[in-house]
């Protein structure tokens, strides 16, 4: 695991916990509100949410009996952080510029107190806090995986290219097979192509959807419609093993570039949030270029935006389940 990136993204985190727990009450809703966005633009932390939103009860009622006085009470830690979790959104839905902030009245509930400050505090105790240590406990286990991913990439591209070129000869599954063993020889714990209601998963182990495609540039075969296939697949084996997080790892194969405009700069690999899934897209080039990389010319590319894998992701949503036993590799 990449321990340097995984410590940037809790230092990251850490900072803005830091200067919500310093802001004035108010600025403080819409200082909570960048927090929220800021953590959706971020793959680990993305997924993180992802799971929480899809797993937590709706807790309408709690919130309604909330922000009336009345204080919901909890026997397991997993249902009181599924409420962190509602209130938190409630909290950020919103709207700014009206003054102090509903964490201010929902504070008032907790700390019996009509001063302003102490009132953020109790907002801040009860439902802050709990918020972000969730928030950190979970980054390792979803960390792991990406950094593995991450390092296997570089591996290939920097060691192992002509043995990827090989293996890209002879299919998909002789590249997945590449990509199995070394995440077998890193300690992850998986099992191969379990059979699901929509084909077969490369890869699933308890907490790992991961499917494998070659990109070649060509519009007639495995060109960019071709991966918008693969991300449909994703999502549907995400969906088949009930996991809420799925990666497709991408070889290409030719010259040109394969780029998500979407991303951010900072993001370690492109992702798509949709139907409470996070899907990560991982490119590995492994191209055999015939030329060093100073007299290549110009960088041509080949574009897939977040709106076309939107689209492609709604149509197929839309058709379920009618089709979902024609779909397979």
């Amino acid at each position: 695991m990449d321990s340097h990136y995984l410590q940037q993204q809790r230092f990251q985190l850490q900072k803005r916990i830091r200067r919500l727990n310093s802001c004035d009450a108010k600025v403080f809703h819409s200082s909570l509100v960048q927090f929220w966005n800021y953590l959706h633009a971020q793959p680990l932390l993305a997924g993180v949410l992802a799971r929480q939103k899809a797993e937590a009860p709706a807790h309408a009622e709690d919130l309604e009996a909330l922000t009336h006085g009345s204080i919901p009470i909890f026997a397991h830690e997993g249902e009181a952080s599924a409420f962190v979790y509602r209130v938190i959104e409630h909290c950020t839905r919103q709207p700014l510029g009206g003054g102090i902030g509903p964490e201010v009245m929902i504070g008032r509930v907790l700390a019996r107190s009509g001063k302003t400050d102490e009132m953020l505090d109790g907002f801040r105790e009860h439902f802050l806090e709990p918020f972000y240590e969730h928030l950190d406990e979970s980054l390792d286990q979803q960390a792991a995986v990406l950094s593995l991913l991450v390092k296997y990439k570089r591996k290939v591209e920097w060691f192992e290219r002509e043995t990827a070129c090989a293996l890209a000869a002879e299919g998909e599954r002789a590249l997945a097979k590449h990509l199995y063993a070394y995440l077998f020889d890193q300690g992850l714990d998986f099992h191969i192509e379990p059979q699901s209601a929509s084909g077969e998963a490369d890869l699933v182990s308890p907490d790992l959807v991961l499917d494998a495609k070659i990109f070649d540039g060509d519009a007639s075969s495995r060109g960019t419609r071709y991966i918008k296939h693969g991300v449909n697949q994703l999502m549907t084996y995400a969906r088949d093993f009930n996991q809420l997080v799925g990666y497709l790892v991408i070889y290409r194969t030719c010259p040109e570039d394969l780029q998500f405009p979407f991303a951010s700069s900072d993001v370690m690999v492109p992702f798509v949030n949709f139907g409470g899934k996070t899907l990560y897209l991982l490119v590995v080039d492994i191209c055999s270029y015939d030329r060093p990389a100073s007299k290549r010319g110009a960088l041509r590319a080949h574009v897939l935006d977040q709106t076309d894998l939107i689209a492609v992701l709604t149509e197929a949503t839309a058709e379920e389940p009618a089709n979902s036993s024609d779909v397979s590799n």
